[in-house]
């Protein structure tokens, strides 16, 4: 479990890592680039599959209220997908995809932090059916 917990809370640093690498690739489509396409190709990374491993993770780690967290990070991961598809049709509700990043950063430095106090505690032994495991709020 020790080794769960200590990857749970590497990939959810790393995910706020791949956070900001789109906000980076974001800020590129604007000034730079001529298209979003590398924005569009990593944002599916972000909103979907490794939202997926950090909740299947988080699970395996016994990770409490952080498994809830992570589930809704990869809910907002797929509405992060949609909203650009509503520009045309709906552009104050697509509006809300930086707003809607910024939420998932949120929730990703909340996971990361909960992640690494979970990660430092000794679980108790299974012959110890007394001890009880308590996470005191990152």
């Amino acid at each position: 479990m020790r080794l769960a917990r200590l990857a749970f809370a590497a990939l959810a640093w790393l995910y706020l890592a791949l956070i900001a690498l789109q906000v980076f690739l974001a800020g590129v489509g604007v000034f730079g680039a001529d298209s979003f396409e590398l924005h569009i190709g990593v944002g599916y990374l972000a909103a979907f599959l490794w939202p997926l491993i950090l909740l299947a993770v988080a699970v395996v780690a016994r990770a409490g209220r952080l498994i809830g967290l992570s589930a809704l990070v990869l809910l907002l991961g797929v509405v992060q997908s949609i909203l650009p598809w509503l520009r045309t049709d709906s552009p104050y509700l697509a509006a809300l995809h930086p707003v809607n990043a910024l939420l998932m950063a949120w929730l990703a430095l909340v996971i990361a932090r909960g992640a690494n106090v979970l990660a430092r505690i000794r679980a108790p032994d299974a012959s110890d059916s007394s001890a009880t495991l308590e996470v005191r709020r990152a």
